[in-house]
C-alpha cells in the first residue's frame, strides 16, 4: 500500500514546542531570586536584572556558587556570562554546564560601558594603576595604553574593582591613592 500523500488537514497536531518564555514564568521575574557572580553593582547583576527587572538579585562570590545557589533552591535562576564579544567564550562556566544539572533557558545581552573611577580632582595624566576584572582590563587595554597607565591589577568583577578602589581611599587618603583607577560600570557611580 502507498501512504497517502502530506496534507496539513490529515497532519497531526504536535504541542508547541518550549520555549525560554515558558520557563521563565513572569517576565518581570516578581518573586524570583536570581544568582550572579560578582557583588552589587557588577554587569551580572545588571544583566539580571534585565532578564528580570523585578527580580531580587542575589549575589555570589563565585560563578560555582551561583550554580550550587540555584541547585541548592537558594535561588530561582542564575545569570551568567557564556560570551563576551571581545574576549570570548567564558570556558569556566561552559565547564560548570557540564558538571552541574542547569539548563540555559535564555540569553540576554548587555552592553558594557566601561568607566574610568578616581578621586576627585586627580588629573587623568597622573594616573599610573587600574584595578579591574580581567575582561575589563583587557578591554580597555589600548586605551589605558594610550594614557600611560602602566601597573594593572586583576580582580574578581568591576564593581569590586570599585568597592576596593573605594575602601583604599578611604583607609590611606586620597593623596596617597591619587593615581589609582578603577574600570567600573556607569551605574556603579550613580547607585553607590
Amino acid at each position: 500500500a502507498v501512504p497517502a500523500p502530506f496534507s496539513r488537514d490529515s497532519a497531526i497536531a504536535l504541542p508547541r514546542p518550549l520555549t525560554s518564555a515558558d520557563l521563565m514564568g513572569e517576565a518581570s521575574g516578581e518573586g524570583l531570586r536570581v544568582a550572579y557572580q560578582g557583588c552589587p553593582g557588577a554587569y551580572s547583576e545588571a544583566a539580571a536584572k534585565k532578564a528580570y527587572p523585578s527580580c531580587e538579585t542575589v549575589p555570589c562570590e563565585y560563578f560555582e556558587t551561583a550554580f550550587q545557589a540555584v541547585e541548592k533552591w537558594a535561588a530561582d535562576r542564575a545569570v551568567l556570562p557564556l560570551e563576551n564579544s571581545l574576549g570570548g567564550s567564558i570556558h569556566r562556566n561552559y565547564d560548570l554546564l557540564l558538571r552541574h544539572r542547569l539548563h540555559i533557558v535564555g540569553e540576554v545581552r548587555l552592553a558594557v560601558r566601561h568607566c574610568l573611577l578616581a578621586n576627585r580632582g586627580v588629573k587623568i595624566e597622573n594616573l599610573r594603576s587600574a584595578m579591574s576584572h580581567p575582561q575589563a582590563l583587557a578591554q580597555c587595554e589600548q586605551t589605558l595604553t594610550q594614557l600611560g597607565i602602566e601597573h594593572r591589577e586583576a580582580v574578581d568583577d568591576t564593581a569590586g574593582a570599585a568597592k576596593v578602589g573605594c575602601c583604599l581611599m578611604a583607609l590611606f587618603g586620597s593623596r596617597n591613592c591619587s593615581s589609582l583607577l578603577c574600570l567600573c560600570q556607569q551605574e556603579f557611580r550613580t547607585s553607590s
